[in-house]
């Protein structure tokens, strides 16, 4: 799991958000279902300091609201 979290990270911080709003979404969407699926995701989350996945979602809530 922390390799998908990791790869969500990748993928987020290089594309441009502002460009590519329904790519962001989708994202957005596939970790939300990650976390309601079989939880192990958001256990996963919930073990280590999630930090950075936080800023970085804070970051897109920043830069969508803006739009």
């Amino acid at each position: 799991m922390t390799k998908i979290k990791d790869l969500f990270l990748i993928v987020i911080k290089s594309i441009e958000v502002a460009e590519n709003m329904k790519l962001v979404s989708s994202l957005i969407q596939f970790v939300s279902n990650l976390c309601y699926g079989t939880g192990k995701f958001r256990k996963m989350l919930a073990r280590e300091p999630p930090v950075e996945f936080l800023t970085t979602i804070e970051g897109i809530l920043e830069i969508t609201s803006k739009s």
